[in-house]
């Protein structure tokens, strides 16, 4: 365990607190947009669904954003 520590240590040391803060700011705007386009329709999905194939809500996608199993 100590290896993983001090890998994970290692990264951090190698980035600056500004750095750290942009990188979360802009990983949480790209998840943000994904959560934008994956709106809940009538227990669908409204991006994933289309007119001969409907996406059971939560979609993949979003399944995976919460820390769900998504289902195929």
């Amino acid at each position: 365990m100590a290896d993983v520590t001090d890998a994970a240590q290692a990264l951090l040391v190698a980035f600056d607190e500004t750095q750290l803060a942009e990188m979360h700011a802009a990983a949480s705007a790209r998840i943000k947009r994904v959560r934008a386009l994956h709106v809940q329709g009538y227990e669908t999905c409204g991006w994933c669904s289309t007119n001969d194939r409907y996406v059971p809500w939560p979609c993949s996608t979003i399944a995976a954003l919460n820390g769900e199993e998504p289902t195929p």
